[in-house]
């Protein structure tokens, strides 16, 4: 997403100007927040409200928040509306700053790499650009990446035509499978192995192949490869 999304837009509470009244309060589901109604000591009813956001931490800030507010009398009852948008930052959401990325909608942000690579070089190209290699969360992101093996189907000095490097291994210990960020594959989404795949010690570095299935190489060939970025 290229643009701030407007994450809320509610009513967040009424005060009625009378003796013994509460506050009413509209509440979304989307979020919590907890409202105090006191009477001070003019008399006059007050009611606070506490509302907190927690941004994951690649969705730098600042967030903006606007507030207004609507007054409505009737005879001696007074209504007051107060109204809270929270607008996210855009930084989140930009495509990545390094040529080549196409967005894929609903998923993020991808790019085949022609220019092959060891593995490890592959890592870094992508941490680079303010990306990753490619993990794929779902068959159907496996094959979105069709489109990218079709635009680029030759890669020279490719030790393999047909597979390209993404974001998993099992360096720490064999067969078992973790991606870049030391999640076990397993809990990806996606683990659909290629026939005879995974086949051997010294194969510890993860591809996508043409198949749209998962296979293991070594990590010292040189492949092309995927860098992601969601959104």
């Amino acid at each position: 997403m290229k643009y701030s999304a407007i994450l809320f837009c509610c009513l967040l509470y009424w005060v009625r100007n009378c003796e013994g009244s509460s506050c009413n309060s509209s509440r979304s589901s989307a979020f919590k927040f907890t409202i105090r109604s006191l009477r001070n000591e003019t008399g006059h009813w007050v009611a606070q409200v506490h509302l907190g956001h927690h941004a994951q931490q690649k969705d730098v800030g600042p967030w903006q928040v606007d507030i207004d507010h609507s007054t409505e009398k009737c005879e001696d009852t007074e209504a007051i509306d107060i109204y809270a948008t929270i607008t996210a930052p855009t930084s989140a959401r930009q495509a990545p700053r390094a040529p080549g990325y196409e967005l894929v909608p609903g998923l993020g942000y991808y790019k085949l790499n022609p220019e092959v690579r060891r593995w490890h070089e592959a890592l870094d190209a992508c941490k680079e650009e303010g990306t990753h290699l490619l993990i794929l969360n779902s068959e159907e992101e496996a094959r979105a990446m069709n489109y990218f093996f079709q635009k680029y189907p030759n890669y020279a000095g490719a030790t393999t035509q047909n597979w390209a490097w993404i974001g998993f291994h099992d360096q720490y210990k064999e067969g078992e499978y973790v991606t870049v960020f030391n999640d076990p594959l397993a809990t990806t989404g996606f683990m659909k192995w290629s026939p005879t795949e995974p086949n051997g010690k010294n194969q510890d570095c993860g591809l996508l192949g043409k198949n749209f299935l998962l296979a293991d190489f070594a990590c010292e060939n040189k492949q092309p490869f995927f860098c992601e970025k969601e959104i």
